[in-house]
This record gives C-alpha cells, structure tokens and sequence, in this order.
C-alpha cells in the first residue's frame, strides 16, 4: 500500500512538473517569437457629433412643402437639419448630376460624341429633349450644358452612352460611384431620372453626390450661368439657345444671392425635387428637398432654410495648438504614473478634425478642450502598448463633442536601448526556441530516470521487507 502511495506522488509531481513546464515553456516563446502589436493608424473620423442631425428639434423653423429635406455642412460634414432624410425616394432629373459627375471626371468638355440612335430612341415620349438627331456630332459641354441647363434627356444619355458603351453599362458605373462616395441606399435604373420603381436615392446619398461634384469648377460655373449657345451643327443649321431654367437664376423673385450650383427635377411619382450648394462667409451648405408639393415654393423654401442654418449655427475650424494643454496635462499624468518602471512615453500622435458644427449659441459662450483618460490603463510588464484617447469640446451648457484622438505608445525603454534588427531578431528568436526546447526536454528526461530509478529502489525495498517477514522453513 505504501509503495503505490509512493508511485501514485511520484507519478503527479511528475506530471505537475511537466504541465508546468510546458506552460512555462509556452510563454517564454511567445515573448520571444510573436512580435509586440504595433501602433496602428488610427482612422478615426468625425462625421457628425450625433448618429442623426445636429439639431432634430429645431426651433423656429421654416414652414416646408417637402416630406424630405436635408441641410449638410460641406465643411464639417455635419447634417444640420433634416426630416425623413435616410427614405428612399425617387429623385427625378436631379439623377443627371451623377451623369454630368462621371462626365467631368472621365471626359473633357472638347471631346465631341456622335449621337446615336441609342441616345434618344428609349427615352419616353413627354420627357424634355434638345432634339439631337443620329449622325450629330455634339461636344461634352454643349451635352453638360443642356443637363443642366435644361434637364434634355437626350443630351444625358448621350454622355452616358459615349462613355460607357451602353445606358445599362453605364448605370453599372453610376451605382458603383455612388457607393464610393459613401451612398447607402442608392439605386439608380437610367441616367437622367425617369420613372422606374427601383430608381431611388435618398436626401443622405444625394448631398454626397452633389458635394462631390460642386468640387468641380465646370460643374459650378455652368450650373450658374444665365444662357448657353449651341451653334449650328452638321444636322442642326440654327443656333440653340439654351436659357437656364433654374429659378435660382432665371428669375429675381427667388433668385439667391449664395447659390453656386444644383439642379431641379420633377416627376408624377418624385413630385418636386431641388438640390443646391450656398456658400456664404467661406461656409458651404447643401440642402435637399424630395417630395415636394410645389414647383414654386421649393426655391424659397430652400432658401429660408439655408438662411436658417446660416443663422443658427456656426462651423469652426480647429487649431492643433488649442490642445496644447490638455495634452501636456496627460503627458504629465502618464509620466506621473511609470515613473520608476522602465516605461517611457515612445510616441505621441495628435488627429483631430479640420472643422466642426455646433449651434451659435454655443460657439460664441466659450469652450475647453480635454482628452478622455478613463479608458488609459498601462500593463507595467507589457513591452509595448498603444492607446487611443478622446479628445473633446466641452461647452458653456456641458455639451461635449469629440473632436479628435489622441493616440499615446507607451514602450520599454530597455527593448528600445537594444534594437535588433527583423533579419536577425527572427533567427535569434528561432535559436532562443531551439535551445530552450532542448533545456525542457532534457529536464523532463532527467526527471523520468529519477523517478524510474526510486521506483526500482522502492521495488527492491519492498521485495527484501516481504523476505524478512516470511523467511523460508528448512
């Protein structure tokens, strides 16, 4: 009995030993083999202080004739006010700015096209035409023109068509560039806006298509101009005098001061559309209306609204040097909290936003600036760490808006003394594993023969007790 005892505290030393060691083995290579995580770029990206519209209780606000509107800051790309911006809806002819959009960006307003039947013959009968005829040899801006000028469907799919090959290849491009732009809820069926069940886009997805093509100068200025000539062609022996029909510039009584392009449309199912950029004091907005009830009344409604914005809230730019403080205060706190280990603060790397939006009131009461320390929580052992800290606007009403990060890599100044090159770093790791494999291994073998070799003795010692106990009778 005793003797098993014995066998059974040998056999679990040795088996705890050998669990131990194995663990024990385990974390030494991964500290020598696997790399610490290195800093990483931190993309964060303040879109909006809030998941909706800065403001969606409004007060005072303008009366408006559309279901859905929407006013962006260009600048800090902050949605300001809003109503039913993210349902879909269908956005009739001001679709023809995604056209003229790919149009700039893959052609030259000198390039000539030569219209095809293609480029008119699927066009519905009631939609607006220029008149183009098969074999007419048109250019770019004479076609950007009269999309903007005139909404003329086949002066659309004519750069449609030339680009792509085909209307349907080419509404393949818009929906792709759509997305690229970050549109989510937008499906476009044809490039001038028909009617289509499945055609839709949202008040969202459109501002980020105008957005994008307001960076286009062309695009402005011919967006804004009072009249454009088409002169005689090899089909067409008059000229076409193509007078803008936006009501932003054609006619005084909604005529805006800050408008610098947009386009309108109109169908039985979208109802009235408008989407338009102002800039005013070195701001930009943009502002959408779908489904609205008024042909007339959406310039002014659009107008009230952009003054409204104007108004009542303010875009900032932000100064990295306005953070000077509140860094320093956590450098300091950090450098508080290792002093006497062998961490040291290696990196320290300040993102913040170009602009942000807030509500006048607000911008003119003053604000501090902090960075959020509460998730900073330092591993003393760790070679190497990285931390990503809020750095917030907290203004006179205690509202706080992040305005950028922080990002604080906190190495071991030892690991940092002694560099060793990834060549010879990743062979010294594998000679490190080579050799401590073999000092486990042997040590494991040395343990095995003692405990065989105290079994044996214990075999023995056993066998010899049993014969004095019994001795043999002669």
């Amino acid at each position: 009995m005793l003797q098993k005892n014995c066998i059974r505290r040998i056999v679990s030393v040795f088996l705890a030993f050998c669990l131990t060691t194995s663990l024990l083995s385990y974390s030494i290579f991964a500290d020598e083999t696997e790399s610490p995580p290195a800093p990483t770029q931190n993309e964060y990206v303040l879109t909006d202080p809030t998941d909706g519209v800065l403001d969606p209780e409004p007060e005072n606000l303008p009366s408006v004739s559309a279901s859905a509107f929407l006013i962006y800051d260009a600048l800090s790309e902050a949605m300001l006010i809003g109503n039913a911006y993210d349902e879909v809806r269908a956005p009739a002819a001001i679709t023809q700015i995604m056209t003229i959009l790919l149009s700039l960006e893959e052609l030259e307003l000198s390039d000539t096209i030569t219209i095809t039947k293609e480029m008119y013959e699927t066009i519905p009968e009631k939609n607006v035409r220029i008149g183009f005829t098969e074999g007419e040899v048109v250019t770019v801006e004479q076609c950007i023109n009269a999309c903007l000028l005139k909404s003329a469907n086949d002066a659309c799919m004519a750069l449609a068509v030339h680009i792509s090959g085909s209307e349907k290849e080419f509404v393949k491009k818009m929906n792709d560039r759509a997305k690229e732009l970050g549109c989510k809820a937008t499906n476009f069926t044809n490039p001038c806006g028909y009617s289509d069940p499945e055609h839709k886009t949202t008040c969202r997805d459109m501002v980020l298509i105008q957005k994008e093509a307001l960076r286009h100068p062309d695009y402005r200025k011919i967006a804004t101009s009072a009249s454009f000539t088409i002169e005689p062609t090899n089909k067409f022996n008059d000229k076409r005098i193509l007078n803008n029909a936006n009501r932003f510039i054609s006619t005084p009584s909604t005529a805006y001061e800050n408008y610098v392009g947009g386009k309108t449309g109109y169908s039985e199912d979208a109802g009235y559309t408008i989407i338009a950029g102002a800039e005013k004091d070195g701001r930009c907005l943009i502002g959408i209306l779908l489904s609205a009830t008024d042909a007339e009344k959406r310039y002014q409604d659009l107008t009230d609204l952009f003054e409204y914005c104007f108004t009542n809230y303010t875009t900032t730019m932000v100064e990295a040097s306005e953070m000077d403080g509140a860094i320093n205060a956590v450098v300091a706190q950090i450098e508080n909290a290792i002093a006497g280990t062998n961490l040291f603060i290696q990196d320290k790397k300040l993102q913040i936003e170009d602009y942000y939006t807030v509500k006048t009131y607000l911008a003119n009461g003053g604000y501090s600036n902090s960075v959020d320390v509460e998730g900073l929580i330092i591993d003393p052992l760790s070679p190497i760490q990285v931390f990503e800290l809020p750095v917030n606007r907290r203004f006179s009403n205690n509202e706080m808006y992040r305005i950028g990060t922080l990002t604080i890599t906190i190495a071991d100044q030892l690991l940092e003394a002694t560099p060793v090159p990834k060549t010879e770093e990743k062979s010294s790791n594998s000679i490190r594993t080579l050799i401590l494999t073999i000092l486990v291994a042997s040590v494991l073998i040395a343990i095995l023969i003692f405990a065989v070799v105290l079994l044996v003795k214990l075999m023995k010692k056993r066998t010899s007790d049993k014969n004095h106990r019994n001795p043999t009778i002669l």
